[in-house]
């Protein structure tokens, strides 16, 4: 599912975007680096600077979570109005609630 999505965001011009948190999460946890690399090309990768790792911290707070990556992806998703695809579901759904936003989530 996650390379259908991936195929049909990038043939109708959508850019995935993913939060640098994310991508070192990934990194930290992916056995296949060549997949994840392949599912990088033609993202951009959001950064995380000063301002947005306060809030990120700060949202992981309030939701009582250690999971940052999730969290990131969650406000970033917030802003953009973007659907998600990951599988960290619960705090995904924390995260979005507090922010008020109604994310779609599609679960791998």
């Amino acid at each position: 599912m996650v390379w259908a999505l991936h195929r049909a965001a990038l043939a109708t011009g959508i850019v995935p975007v993913v939060p640098a948190a994310a991508v070192a999460d990934a990194y930290r946890s992916e056995g296949r680096v060549d997949r994840l690399e392949q599912l990088l090309a033609g993202a951009e990768v959001e950064p995380l600077g000063d301002e947005l790792a306060r809030r990120v911290g700060e949202l992981a707070a309030r939701v009582d979570t250690t999971d940052l990556a999730a969290v990131a992806v969650a406000e970033s998703a917030a802003r953009h109005a973007a659907a998600v695809v990951a599988s960290r579901q619960n705090a995904l759904r924390s995260v979005a609630g507090l922010l008020g936003n109604d994310v779609v989530l599609y679960a791998v």
